[in-house]
């Protein structure tokens, strides 16, 4: 599994830095836990790239799933619905148990 650790903020002027993780991550087998508990804000651009991310995984049999998340940016989460798709755990922990739990490499 990786954990991706996000800070500050998830914008139009950082998303192409999330993209290249991302981008780098999907070219593993790996699961992904993104920890966002020091990301201040996030906006619509961030919760695209997870969402595009989440198809991506799809299609591989791997998960990404959000840990942390602070209260202003669960308010876009919830706006675009992100939550029905992607699972939001409370600690990188909690995260991290579910997706042993789940029996996948």
């Amino acid at each position: 599994m990786v954990c991706l650790i996000l800070t500050g903020e998830l914008d139009l002027a950082s998303i192409s830095t999330l993209q290249a993780h991302l981008k780098a991550i999907a070219q593993t087998e790996d699961h992904l836990i993104v920890d966002m508990t020091e990301l201040r804000y996030m906006d619509s651009t961030g919760a695209k790239a997870f969402l595009d991310t989440h198809r991506m995984f799809l299609r591989t049999g791997r998960r990404i799933v959000l840990a942390g998340v602070q209260p202003l940016t669960m308010r876009i989460i919830e706006v675009m619905g992100l939550q029905k798709v992607i699972p939001i755990f409370p600690t990188v922990d909690a995260a991290l148990e579910s997706l042993r739990a789940d029996g996948k490499p």
